[in-house]
């Protein structure tokens, strides 16, 4: 196990998480070192590329107001085979399934900010222990897919359009195909879903 001097980079822009992330995960891990702060994914570039090793990063989802850039951010740094631990105040299951998609090995919200020092230690030893405030939704995701087995590549292009909020008339002209047949491949989806 490799508990000497963890080297964790927060990426967070309220001060207050800031503040009590860092402060929390100081005050209760001797051997975790909070190397930087930052609130950008400009300083997120700019530290990767100097500052040596990063083991964990913890990465808030929704930064400086940008509609989840933090999404990208966690698939640059997977690519680039650094460990990264979503953490966040969004519970919303399609953030929770893009940030597994993008590469986070875990996902926690900032309310359950006591699990960070657990999720760390699991992260630098190469367990998978998935956060309960993630779990549902990955669950839920994968019985989902199960069920989409059942369609054609037609049914599930309509489904997949639907499940955004699509119209009809919408999908027809997405899709190039007839109302007629967008129609057909809709009620198609719902008798074999049972929706």
């Amino acid at each position: 196990m490799q508990t000497d001097n963890i080297r964790v980079l927060l990426v967070e822009d309220d001060p207050f998480w800031q503040e009590n992330i860092s402060t929390y995960i100081v005050r209760n891990a001797k051997d975790i070192q909070v190397i930087s702060v930052v609130d950008s994914k400009e300083k997120v570039i700019e530290l990767i590329a100097g500052e040596g090793r990063i083991d964990v990063v913890l990465m808030d989802i929704n930064l400086s107001a940008a509609n989840l850039d933090g999404i990208e951010i966690i698939e640059l740094l997977s690519n680039r085979k650094i460990k990264v631990i979503a953490l966040t105040s969004i519970a919303e299951d399609e953030v929770i399934i893009e940030s597994f998609e993008s590469g986070a090995i875990n996902y926690i919200n900032k309310s359950s900010i006591f699990d960070i020092i657990a999720a760390i230690y699991e992260a630098v030893e190469g367990k998978s222990q998935i956060h309960s405030d993630a779990a549902r939704a990955l669950l839920s995701k994968i019985r989902e897919e199960k069920k989409l087995r059942k369609l054609t590549l037609s049914e599930r292009e309509v489904y997949n359009l639907e499940k955004k909020g699509y119209k009809r008339k919408e999908i027809a002209e997405y899709l190039y195909k007839t109302i007629d047949t967008v129609k057909k491949h809709s009620q198609s989806w719902k008798k074999k879903l049972n929706v």
